[in-house]
């Protein structure tokens, strides 16, 4: 930052601060992804980092450099954000790998933000991977710009300009083909060998429930229809099954439904506290209503909110209403099926 840069190199010690700045760069590595591996690389004993002044520091108060590694998303710029704010002046940002420069794989992932969005950036390294030599040369060209004054690009790429006449260049297409999605079977029966299971099984079957099954050893899958759910899951906590451990929703438009699932279990039974029991029931995709279970199982309340902001489908008796963990910004229900992703445009010259 050109703030940043005025301070080191303005007053009698300039060339001290300039000097001293250069080499005692201690960045504080933001790692979301694997990037950070080829930072460990560029700093192992190999490439030894390091030797050019550069040393990494856990600790953000007592650090001057970023290096952000892998991709950014709308939960994690929040951190990076802090991180920043965090540091001491003259502090900087280096941005590695194709993520960091415009979300890589996921460019058009609903929950991906940039870095210079967050952070004002010195210097990108792109690749996926970007190399530890890659690295090393980014620090080198921020020590270059404490020294000079400068930003200068290490990469030079040539000018080709098309012929007057001919067609632009594209790359070319990708032969696309439409599949049948396959049916999703969730309480596919597996024989395995677990006696209990099979007692436990029958035990289930009084509930009114559509089908039974084991589908592996210590997990019994029960399928419900959505307006009986809440009415199973009370007997279930009669049974000694007290806790949700998860609410998942699988998305399945070729059907028009959801399959919305309550993976349960018990901490107070000794005899059920392996057993997983996966109690899901199908909800038309136009009409996405279910009955809460989270008076029931206080454990099931945050997640019924996550599916909510996901998914878009309405917990009845969950008072939440409104966005729990997406920023206030983010597409409405962006793991529906339908969201819209954005897509590639080749221009020629």
């Amino acid at each position: 930052m050109d703030e940043f840069l005025n301070f080191i190199k303005s007053g009698k010690l300039a060339p001290l601060k300039s000097w001293g700045t250069k080499w005692s760069l201690w960045p504080v590595h933001l790692v979301t992804a694997c990037c950070g591996a080829e930072l460990a690389h560029a700093f192992a004993c190999g490439y030894d980092g390091e030797r050019i002044g550069a040393l990494n520091y856990g600790i953000a108060r007592q650090t001057n450099l970023i290096i952000v590694e892998g991709a950014i998303t709308r939960k994690m710029a929040r951190v990076l954000k802090i991180t920043w704010e965090q540091m001491p002046d003259p502090k900087f940002v280096i941005v590695m790998g194709a993520c960091g420069l415009n979300g890589g794989v996921f460019w058009n992932g609903y929950n991906l933000v940039r870095p210079s969005e967050v952070v004002p950036v010195d210097f990108f390294i792109p690749g996926c991977p970007p190399t530890p030599e890659a690295l090393l040369r980014g620090i080198r060209q921020l020590q270059k710009k404490l020294e000079t004054g400068e930003a200068e690009s290490s990469a030079y790429f040539y000018d080709l300009r098309l012929e007057k006449g001919k067609p632009p260049r594209r790359l070319p297409g990708v032969p696309k083909k439409i599949s049948a999605a396959p049916s999703i079977v969730v309480n596919r029966p597996r024989k395995v060998d677990w006696a209990f299971g099979g007692e436990l099984c029958e035990k289930l079957k009084v509930l009114r429930v559509e089908s039974v099954a084991i589908t592996g050893k210590n997990r019994i899958a029960l399928k419900v229809s959505a307006d009986k759910l809440r009415e199973v899951a009370i007997e279930l906590k009669k049974m000694g099954f007290d806790h949700v451990k998860s609410v998942n929703v699988v998305d399945v438009p070729g059907e028009n439904k959801f399959i919305v699932e309550y993976h349960i279990s018990s901490y107070s039974s000794k005899e059920l506290m392996p057993v997983i029991l996966n109690v899901f029931a199908e909800v038309p995709r136009n009409e996405a209503k279910i009955d809460s279970l989270s008076d029931l199982f206080p454990s099931a309340d945050y997640m019924e909110r996550e599916m909510q902001d996901f998914f878009g489908i309405s917990f009845k008796g969950n008072p939440w209403k409104g966005k729990f963990l997406l920023a206030p910004d983010t597409p409405e229900f962006p793991l529906r099926k339908e969201f819209k992703l954005q897509e590639e445009i080749y221009v020629g010259d």
